[in-house]
């Protein structure tokens, strides 16, 4: 008879993590209680303590996992082609094959926890209680009016000092926490991540990224190349996926209603007019954005010369790879429109500025 191979503690605990990973990756999620036990009470605390502790490392720290993940990937598969070569069989190769299984299943399960159950929430417009309605073509046209009016108001006013980083962050964070609270019945205030440098710049700039919300430590990476007057808006948008608004367009939503609330400073609600400004631009018939777009200020339309620049450094292919990757990955955790999900912000703030009353945790937000 030949004795059983006896399956170790190590072992046992590797397959489990797999078989769980598979287990949760497959399993439904209820929404509702996503939202009562996750987001409402989990997500806060675990946000809070690993942003927290994250913001003290002065570099990122997704870097570092980045940079250790790749290179244990390319030593381990590299030591097992040459072992399978060596020894011409295929053991090698499976023995490597189930070690990264438990690496990515360790990853997988880590990303769940700390930010990835997010997607499972009740879509932001049901919460809130928006108009079920979508948006006309009217009222996406009439937006982009709104929108040339604010930037054209705004512009001197929120260029009339020079900008300084930590007050722009400072700002957003205090507009970010009264948000929360009046609109989005959120008592616990996120803490907000520093934006840290890192090593993804070039991609970020061959992509056309934005910021990044790294999932690893919950923390906030900023494209370096942003101009002055995107910087605001897209760090409201990033830290709105640290409350939990993990779906683009809701991340877009509450970003906007944090850069253009009443109490913001002058800058950052430029900042959040001059996105709508573009996100309407896109969705509006040739003749109406040219119209439109011919009544902005010399300034604005200084500044939207200058982000058209920075987005000619894109290379192509690395965009198109990237945003394709992106798109599956967005696909993947329930977001049926992929990366085109982006846009339906533009549909989500013209149905909260309606007439008609919607169910925000208290006073309905007043952008300016």
């Amino acid at each position: 008879m030949t004795a059983r191979r006896r399956v170790g503690p190590a072992r046992a605990a590797a397959l489990a993590t797999v078989l769980l990973a598979a287990v949760v990756a497959l399993a439904p999620r209820p929404a509702d209680l996503v939202e009562g036990v996750y987001a409402a009470r989990l997500y806060p605390a675990i946000q809070a303590a690993v942003t927290g502790a994250s913001n003290a490392v002065p570099f990122a720290i997704f870097d570092v996992v980045l940079v250790v993940a790749v290179v244990a990937a390319v030593w381990l598969w590299g030591r097992g082609v040459r072992r399978a070569w060596r020894q011409r069989a295929v053991a090698p190769l499976a023995r490597v094959s189930w070690i990264t299984a438990v690496a990515v299943a360790i990853g997988y399960l880590w990303f769940v926890v700390m930010w990835g159950l997010n997607y499972a929430r009740p879509p932001l417009d049901q919460r809130l209680g928006l108009p079920e309605a979508p948006a006309t073509a009217a009222e996406v046209a009439v937006l982009l009016t709104q929108a040339v009016d604010r930037v054209n108001g705004l512009y001197q006013e929120a260029n009339a000092v020079p900008f300084v980083p930590d007050s722009a962050e400072r700002d957003i964070e205090r507009v970010l926490h009264a948000v929360e609270l009046r609109v989005l019945g959120r008592p616990r205030p996120t803490v907000p991540g520093v934006p840290k440098p890192t090593l993804l710049g070039p991609y970020f700039r061959m992509a056309g990224v934005d910021g990044l919300t790294a999932p690893a430590a919950l923390e906030t990476l900023l494209n370096p190349d942003l101009t002055v007057a995107e910087r605001p808006f897209v760090l409201a948008h990033e830290w709105a996926h640290l409350s939990g608004y993990a779906p683009e367009a809701d991340a877009n939503f509450v970003g906007w209603l944090a850069s253009t609330d009443v109490s913001a400073a002058a800058a950052s609600r430029y900042s959040g007019w001059l996105f709508l400004v573009m996100e309407t631009a896109a969705q509006v018939p040739r003749d109406t954005r040219r119209d439109a777009l011919a009544r902005l200020g010399a300034g604005p339309r200084a500044d939207l010369d200058a982000i058209a620049a920075r987005l000619r450094t894109r290379v192509d292919l690395v965009q198109r790879v990237g945003w394709r990757v992106y798109d599956s990955y967005l696909r993947s955790q329930g977001v049926r429109e992929g990366i085109v999900s982006y846009s339906r912000v533009v549909d989500l703030i013209a149905r909260a500025l309606r007439p008609q009353p919607w169910r925000p945790a208290g006073p309905a937000p007043v952008p300016q």
